[in-house]
């Protein structure tokens, strides 16, 4: 029997709401006239993109962070320096491999706050993190 309080089924609801908040990010980004190039792309050594976007003539890597509330911090506060400089390294690696056509780069964060079934998601976007 599996406990509802389990690290695994804590972890299914965890990812479970990291996809849907991805999900809420790219379509904003989309209403915004972005393209999404790439979910989840993964650099096997590095770690992950969330969204690859393009805008206008702008790579961009996007990190989304997803919360079902506050009680942990903002969002935007889990996006340490050190993380910022891991999406930096992502994007150029990226762009190495896939040689968009492309002006600049540039890393954005995106929060969606999901609190409860009945209230609309709260989407914040932050350009030009690092």
């Amino acid at each position: 029997m599996v406990k509802l309080d389990s690290p695994s089924v804590r972890g299914h609801r965890n990812r479970e709401l990291g996809a849907r908040g991805e999900q809420l990010a790219a379509a904003y980004l989309e209403s915004l006239g972005c393209t999404v190039l790439a979910r989840n792309w993964r650099d096997g050594r590095q770690g992950e993109l969330d969204l690859v976007v393009k805008d206008g003539d702008c790579i961009v890597a996007v990190e989304v962070k997803t919360r079902s509330g506050t009680g942990y911090g903002t969002p935007f506060e889990s996006i340490t320096a050190r993380k910022a400089a891991r999406l930096r390294r992502l994007l150029l690696a990226w762009v190495s491999e896939h040689k968009p056509r492309a002006v600049s780069l540039r890393i954005d964060a995106i929060a969606v706050l999901l609190v409860g079934d009945r209230e609309a998601p709260r989407i914040e976007h932050l350009r030009g993190i690092a």
